[in-house]
């Protein structure tokens, strides 16, 4: 399973179905989401890690 597929499957868990992607950014209500590998190593973690995408926010500050 592709990491852009776990990312999607991990939103839905979630509840939310207001969500798109951008190339490889998710994109949730306005705001971009990085989508990486998590390696935390704890039992119930997914593998994927959802970060703010800083370079919209930087943008949107100037």
């Amino acid at each position: 399973m592709t990491l852009k597929a776990r990312a999607m499957e991990k939103v839905e868990r979630a509840g939310i179905s207001n969500y798109s992607f951008d190339e490889d950014v998710l994109v949730m209500c306005g705001v971009r989401y990085t989508i990486d590998v998590c390696d935390c190593g704890e039992a119930d973690c997914d593998g994927v890690k959802l970060t703010r995408h800083l370079a919209a926010i930087n943008l949107n500050l100037q």
